[in-house]
């Protein structure tokens, strides 16, 4: 009985380690194989630098925030002075 029991684990560890290694590996004539000179990709467009540079520049005066600032009447100097006057030990 427990050589059964020792054959059968062995048996399932086995397919697993198998199944394993068998899905590790690609296929025969998966991309992977290759060569990266035979993909052919078409020019999508001409590339502007200068023109997309130009339009971000345009489109970021709508994104530009409000920070807070570090003024006499900001609303982190209350929370400043009290992390300032936090003593901390060593």
């Amino acid at each position: 009985m427990q050589k059964m029991l020792w054959f059968c684990g062995g048996l399932l560890i086995g397919l697993t380690i198998l199944s394993i290694s068998k899905a590790s590996v690609p296929p025969p004539g998966a991309a992977i194989d290759q060569r990266l000179s035979e993909i052919r990709v078409p020019k999508a467009g001409k590339v502007d630098f200068d023109a997309s540079i130009r339009e971000l520049s345009l489109e970021e005066s709508r994104f530009k925030e409000k920070l807070p600032s570090f003024g006499e009447k900001s609303r982190l100097e209350g929370p400043m002075k009290r992390i300032a006057q936090k003593k901390y030990r060593r």
